[in-house]
């Protein structure tokens, strides 16, 4: 479907609500600690209403793990399916950048900001590893149907069909965590699909090593 240019503004005007309530809730809880920050602080911070701030995030937990997880469209699910020209594990490693860039993920001082409170808070850090186990589940039936629509698996009982598109999707989220981090420690101002490719080179070294 093509985007219509009010379409376009709306989305533009959402995801800068969203980061601002991100940023906002990350630089009060460096500021003065998770625990005593408050939604109030965080709607003052970002300029916006206490309504505005729960139709967004609902929650200040929510506000600095992140309002949305980044994972693939409908349209970005259909095309990886289908098939973008690699193997599974490519193709998912673009589909899932992708998904970054298209969220407005491209901000390094954001995932800089959540690192720092996620080593200060470990009981956010663990919500935050419970999220990503989530979204990582969500993803396995996209693999799994791909690997069956190129042969490369039977869809039977003891095929390992399962544990092949676990596999893919582990390996996925292991070089996205890689691509990130060294997107913070760069200060790249270029979203994470730019060096998909040389991470994926990378990643292809050590296996056959």
């Amino acid at each position: 479907m093509t985007e219509t240019p009010d379409g376009g503004l709306r989305e533009r005007k959402k995801r800068a609500t969203r980061q601002a309530i991100e940023h906002g809730a990350l630089e009060l809880a460096l500021e003065h600690g998770y625990e005593n920050v408050t939604v109030e602080m965080i709607c003052e911070r970002a300029m916006i209403s206490p309504r505005t701030f729960f139709n967004y995030a609902g929650s200040k937990e929510r506000a600095v793990l992140g309002i949305k997880t980044p994972l693939p469209g409908e349209e970005q699910r259909r095309a990886y399916v289908a098939g973008l020209g690699g193997s599974p594990l490519t193709d998912l490693v673009v589909t899932i950048a992708g998904a970054f860039s298209d969220f407005g993920e491209a901000d390094t001082e954001l995932f800089r900001r959540r690192q720092q409170v996620l080593q200060a808070n470990p009981e956010l850090a663990m919500k935050e590893f419970a999220r990503m186990e989530e979204a990582q589940n969500s993803v396995v039936d996209l693999v799994r149907e791909r690997l069956v629509l190129d042969g490369t698996a039977e869809a039977r009982p003891g095929s390992g069909l399962d544990d092949e598109a676990r596999m893919v999707v582990s390996l996925t989220f292991g070089i996205m965590h890689y691509l990130v981090r060294s997107w913070i420690e760069t200060g790249a101002g270029n979203a994470p699909a730019d060096p998909v490719r040389p991470a994926l080179e990378l990643a292809r070294r050590i296996a056959r090593a």
